[in-house]
């Protein structure tokens, strides 16, 4: 049995049998190592033995219904306005998910996994879906909230809900749709091949966790979401490259999506290390797209670890009722090109982001919020300072 047939299950087989990075990139992107790695990944996903794939969490039925019964008795959802009670609320019902979640889930946020994911399957799905929506923003004809609240009771199992003003007007649960005109964007909103990234890594308060669920499949079931961690490659570089990576010789171009009041113009992160922590076990912020190695040396460790990341990528398409929690310390993330019709059947995932330490970020939100203030004003007083 091949990953995919464990992962999307009996007579759900994409006509994608094996992960490759598919679809049309933008000139900046190097076609020939993403053709190079399109190999090394097939092979990593064909060896992967899904008997005892510690990843992969299917529930039964009758959890899937359990959770059900828990998501009917909380309240209509609005996404723009989620207040603390209902956090609070939402916690609560989650301690009485079914045992063997809750346990995975515990086991997950203390220890993770050598992967740094988990996907968990057979979720309950709403009856009834409106429309993609065509913008990415919230869908107000969407009267029913089990995969927001399937997502928001996973993730404060983890730590606390974050998000930024920066990016989807600051709304805690996030729809993440192909958006027209935005196709080669190296976001949310593209539908082009998106590469390897830490989620928001030039920020100051990145998500410890985020959480994906997925609504609504793309027509052709082509769109894989991919993971790479740390914990798989760090015996195959050398103590010579991890030594740099540990060094301060790296930058981070902000997304655009980030920019907002700044007049557009390209801003930097700080120096900073691509490898953090525990000698054995470091955490790792990188992105294929946006990091910039600062010397020669530098460069070459920063490809070296980008090479080796890409031979032990796993990757799934996502069904309805399915859900990735990426510990965004320990795995790069992406996806696979797809094409989009836009006629309201798009691919369509909800997104939600955590962190344990939530008072560190207290200086950039209002009291008793979770919205972090726009990253070009935190900046500037660091600069200023």
């Amino acid at each position: 049995m091949t990953m995919r047939e464990t992962v999307q299950g009996k007579g759900e087989r994409s006509s994608n049998p094996i992960f490759l990075l598919t679809g049309d990139k933008p000139e900046a992107l190097d076609v020939k190592r993403s053709a190079q790695a399109a190999v090394n990944i097939k092979e990593a996903v064909q060896s992967t033995d899904t008997q005892s794939a510690e990843h992969i969490f299917v529930l039964t039925d009758a959890e899937r219904d359990a959770v059900g019964e828990l998501i009917a008795s909380l309240p209509a959802l609005n996404v723009r306005s989620v207040e603390d009670d209902l956090l609070t609320r939402v916690e609560m019902a989650g301690r009485q998910m079914p045992q063997r979640l809750a346990e995975t889930l515990i086991r997950f946020r203390r220890q993770a996994n050598r992967y740094g994911s988990l996907l968990i399957r057979n979720l309950p799905t709403d009856p009834v879906l409106p429309d993609t929506p065509r913008d990415g923003k919230p869908a107000p004809d969407k009267k029913t909230f089990f995969s927001e609240y399937s997502l928001l009771m996973t993730m404060v199992q983890l730590g606390e809900p974050i998000s930024y003003s920066d990016e989807k007007d600051g709304v805690l649960i996030q729809n993440i749709c192909p958006v027209a005109g935005h196709e080669a964007k190296q976001e949310n909103t593209g539908s082009t091949y998106l590469e390897f990234h830490t989620e928001d890594g030039f920020h100051p308060y990145k998500p410890d966790y985020l959480g994906l669920v997925c609504l609504r499949s793309d027509h052709e079931r082509l769109a894989e979401t991919a993971t790479a961690s740390i914990r798989n490659v760090l015996h195959a570089i050398p103590s010579t490259a991890i030594t740099l990576l540990r060094q301060p010789l790296f930058r981070l171009r902000l997304s655009t999506s980030f920019l907002h009041g700044s007049n557009s113009q390209e801003m930097y992160s700080a120096a900073m290390p691509v490898l953090t922590g525990n000698l054995l076990q470091p955490e790792m912020c990188v992105d294929y797209f946006l990091m910039e190695a600062t010397t020669p040396e530098a460069k070459w460790a920063l490809e070296l670890l980008k090479a080796e990341l890409l031979k032990v990528a796993s990757g799934f398409v996502l069904l309805p009722g399915d859900m990735v929690l990426i510990d965004n310390r320990l795995a790069a993330h992406a996806r696979t090109g797809f094409t989009p019709r836009y006629d309201g059947k798009d691919r369509w995932l909800q997104r939600c982001f955590t962190v344990e330490d939530f008072r560190r970020s207290a200086f950039s939100r209002s009291p008793g919020q979770h919205i972090c203030s726009p990253l070009s004003i935190v900046f500037s007083m660091q600069d200023a300072g």
